[in-house]
């Protein structure tokens, strides 16, 4: 049997119309991550828009020191 390992978690939420108030699912996310012993890394909502998303999740892959492959 393996030990169980966190892993550090970012939630992404890409909407328009959303703001903090009223992201339920980001939160629920969010929320059953951590209740499953996970570490929330960073949370954001971003617009529809291809390039800030890039952004958010290039700053994102910049602060934890890793690349995606």
């Amino acid at each position: 049997m393996t030990d169980f390992i966190p892993l550090n978690i970012a939630v992404l939420t890409v909407s328009d119309t959303r703001t903090e108030a009223d992201d339920t699912s980001g939160r629920t996310l969010a929320e059953r991550l951590e209740a499953a012993g996970h570490r929330l890394a960073a949370k954001a909502i971003e617009p529809d828009d291809i390039y800030r998303i890039r952004a958010r999740v290039s700053g994102w892959i910049r602060r934890s020191g890793h690349s995606c492959r």
